[in-house]
């Protein structure tokens, strides 16, 4: 039930209260002769009033002096009334005495039902104690008490009933003035907690529902009805993740917890719907508001009654919240995920990220139990902890896109006291603590790389092959500090040897198949994975071992190179993509007239690009795309029209995935790929061009072939170890794989040759690339063989 709904049908309870108490004279047929008690009687004649500033509160628009002339209409009307009246019991009024007087003469256009009137007098009895029945004179001496704390509350809460019911512009609050609004939602409610029957009574959640439908049917309103009709199962599915579906509130205490969990939640919210939903790494206050609200969304889970006393929140209460909420019609218009999608990856996230002991086994799992959020603050500190390192560098008026050398981030890392920081903050148990430090080492190691990830303004990785000119910013750590976090979370998920510092830890092709298999069905709602190329695992973990600034072509990905991944991956395949991609629709090459080229949508739900158009603006444009390769966008201005021809012309090569491109169109997969190739292209010259000369000497090749000795020893069958030093060497120079006699003739005339450039190592990238698909389709072939050759055999018998 949102805080409207409730004010409005606690104020609508009162008001008939003090209708009928008002005319009760009448209800038994005897006018007093002496005081006759009808509207125009001054004691009375304030409360047509009430309705109007009712209205008037429930929408953020009464004033101060209102709320309190209304309220106190209806405490004096009340005192007097209970004085001066009789029902048909001696000190109490009947419910149909009420609802009659009620419909009657105070809300003639306004019916209420009897299932109303009853459901009223329920949130009386909760409210002041008492029967179901009737109101006795007693109760009214109390509702009287009840209205002047509610009053006081009332004008306490009117500043702030524009935020609170969403009526205040995004841009026009902030994260106090939202904090401050639930604050004083929290303690109106708290009060109101301790001086009614609340806290003693038994009413429920489906009191609740019965009584907001017949509250839709009383105020008349479409639009009221219409947002009681889509919240109500939302509030539902909430009530049954926090409290649990047969939640048994006994003590005051028990009540005011789950009342605080509620504001909490509804806190939340608002602070997402104002604060947080436009979230900027740029921006410090920002990154602090989120980092509290992930904080105290960590508190609400862990502080709510499901986990205090039943341990866990089941997972098909976490389930139905999902679906409900996804199936919303705000969340559709804004992004079309099916809930099959995110309950597959929180479960996931639970038995690999948050209890890897499991080692993704589901049985005996019922639900998020209370380790597993211990598991999610630790996460959450690690992050905190590197943050306010990121904070600190900021001292001395330092602006948050002020460079820091490489050399002053090494210097500054080294004398941070991490342990004041995890001591007086973050944790003070000692277990706990030994994590941090060790998550602190990790981060370290990352920062010691050959090659330090830095972020330019537009928020790309930096790759310029002079890495010790190079320096971040107080926004570059930050987004570094979110690619950790990240990286960090995939390594402890699907890596082996995690239990102690991250760094030692590894990633098998196994784990990133699982990883893609459990991450697919939301990346494919999200149009960040293609269907059509199936698990990429194996060619992630290739590019992983390859083309990151760390890899070196073993059989496993360490810490280092799966933070380079998933920097670039996010970097370079997503964001600087979906730039290219836009600006293509800007100069028309998707659209002409307003209308797309085509009728269809690629598989991704994009417009087709026409080719021609595609390749002409990519190319003029292309050091405003790559403004990050500094080195790599010069070469290509120099291309000749052949140079280009070749070079453009081997990028889609190597980022076919449809027929479609035979017609002459472009798929934003296209652009992902040819993207992120043009990146790996660019993190091969930034680690072995030593003499930063922009081309790859043989000594500087030589250097390069470790990591890509395993692909060599696959693809030839040359074993003389002299020889196959040779083989990446001779792929470099001549873009071919060599046999035997090859290489012998390469290794004695290799003095001659001349040094390597860009395009070279993308005929390397086009042979690996063609060796997988030969290598494919013979699986494929292989597998059409056994299934004939089956089939046969079943004829034959």
């Amino acid at each position: 039930m949102s805080f409207k709904n409730k004010l409005s049908l606690l104020m609508a309870s009162l008001i008939m209260t003090t209708s009928v108490v008002g005319c009760s004279d009448f209800i038994n047929g005897r006018e007093t002769k002496e005081e006759e008690l009808h509207f125009a009687n001054d004691k009375l004649v304030c409360l047509r009033d009430v309705p109007a500033s009712l209205k008037r509160l429930t929408t953020g628009d009464a004033e101060s002096k209102e709320i309190i002339i209304s309220v106190d209409c209806l405490r004096e009307a009340l005192v007097y009334f209970q004085k001066k009246t009789y029902g048909a019991q001696s000190n109490a009024y009947t419910v149909e005495e009420m609802r009659r007087f009620f419909s009657k003469y105070f809300l003639k256009e306004n019916v209420v039902t009897p299932e109303f009137a009853l459901e009223l007098m329920k949130i009386k009895k909760a409210l002041l104690g008492g029967s179901n029945n009737n109101l006795t004179k007693d109760e009214i001496t109390r509702l009287v008490e009840v209205l002047a704390i509610l009053r006081d509350e009332a004008v306490d809460l009117a500043p702030h009933i524009k935020l609170l019911l969403l009526k205040t512009e995004v841009d026009e609050a902030n994260w106090q003035q939202v904090s401050a609004a639930t604050e004083q939602l929290r303690i109106g409610a708290q009060r109101l907690l301790e001086k009614t029957e609340l806290s003693r009574s038994d009413y429920s959640f489906e009191d609740g529902k019965r009584a907001i439908k017949g509250f839709k049917e009383f105020v008349k309103e479409k639009d009221t009805e219409a947002r009681v009709s889509q919240w109500l199962p939302v509030v539902e599915v909430v009530k049954n993740v926090l409290m649990g579906r047969e939640a048994q509130l006994a003590t005051f205490s028990q009540w005011k917890g789950s009342l605080n969990s509620l504001v909490d939640l509804y806190g939340l919210f608002l602070k997402y719907h104002y604060v947080i939903h436009n979230f900027d790494t740029s921006n410090q206050t920002k990154v602090r508001e989120v980092s509290q609200f992930i904080g105290q969304a960590i508190d609400l889970i862990e502080g709510c009654p499901q986990i205090t006393t039943r341990g866990m929140i089941p997972l098909e209460d976490i389930d139905n919240l999902i679906e409900t909420i996804l199936n919303l019609p705000q969340v559709k218009k804004v992004v079309q995920i099916r809930p099959v999608s995110v309950e597959t990856l929180y479960r996931a996230a639970i038995l690999r990220l948050l209890e890897p002991g499991r080692n993704g086994d589901s049985r005996g799992i019922l639900g998020l139990e209370k380790k597993h959020i211990v598991a999610l603050r630790r996460e959450y500190n690690v992050w905190r902890l590197v943050q306010s390192f990121a904070d600190s560098q900021l001292q001395g008026q330092r602006s948050v896109d002020a460079p820091i050398p490489r050399n002053e981030l090494l210097l500054n890392y080294k004398q941070f006291d991490n342990g004041s920081v995890i001591n007086n903050g973050l944790s003070s148990d000692p277990y706990e603590q030994t994590a941090l430090l060790n998550a602190w080492n990790d981060f370290g190691d990352l920062l010691k790389s050959n090659v330090l990830i830095v972020y330019n303004k537009n928020g790309r990785i930096e790759e310029y092959n002079n890495n010790d000119t190079l320096s971040t910013t107080w926004t570059g750590l930050t987004k570094s500090n979110l690619m950790r976090a990240m990286s960090r979370a995939l390594m402890l998920a699907y890596g082996k040897e995690t239990s102690g510092e991250l760094k030692k830890a590894t990633i098998q092709p196994e784990g990133l198949y699982t990883w893609y298999e459990d991450f697919k069905e939301l990346m494919f709602d999200l149009k960040a994975f293609d269907r059509r190329t199936g698990n990429t695992a194996s060619r992630s973990f290739q590019e992983a071992n390859f083309f990151t600034f760390s890899g070196n072509g073993d059989d496993y990905m360490n810490q280092r190179e799966t933070y380079e991944f998933v920097s670039l991956l996010f970097s370079a395949g997503l964001s600087s993509s979906a730039s290219i991609y836009n600006d293509m629709l800007v100069e028309g090459c998707g659209k002409a007239n307003g209308l797309s080229l085509r009728e269809d949508t690629d598989p991704l739900g994009f417009y087709y690009l026409n080719d021609k158009c595609f390749e002409s603006q990519f190319r003029l444009q292309f050091n405003k795309h790559f403004d990050n390769l500094p080195e790599m966008s010069k070469w290509v201005a120099r291309m000749t029209p052949a140079e280009w021809t070749e070079f453009y012309s081997t990028l889609r090569f190597l980022s076919r995935v449809s027929d479609k491109e035979d017609e002459g169109l472009v798929e934003v997969a296209n652009i992902r790929t040819m993207v992120t190739i043009i990146h790996y292209i660019e993190s091969i010259m930034v680690s072995y061009d030593k003499d930063r000369n922009q081309t790859l000497s043989l000594d500087e090749v030589y250097a390069a072939s470790p990591r890509f000795m395993p692909f060599i020893k696959k693809s030839t069958t040359v074993t003389m170890e002299t020889l196959l030093n040779q083989g990446f060497a001779y792929l470099v120079f001549y873009g071919k794989e060599g046999n035997g006699a090859q290489l012998a003739w390469f290794q004695a005339q290799k003095i001659w040759m001349n040094e390597a450039t860009r395009m070279n190592l993308l005929r390397v990238i086009k042979v690996i690339k063609q060796k997988d698909m030969d290598k494919a389709a013979q699986q494929q072939r292989s597998a059409q063989g056994y299934s004939a050759q089956n089939k046969a055999k079943i004829l034959v018998k």
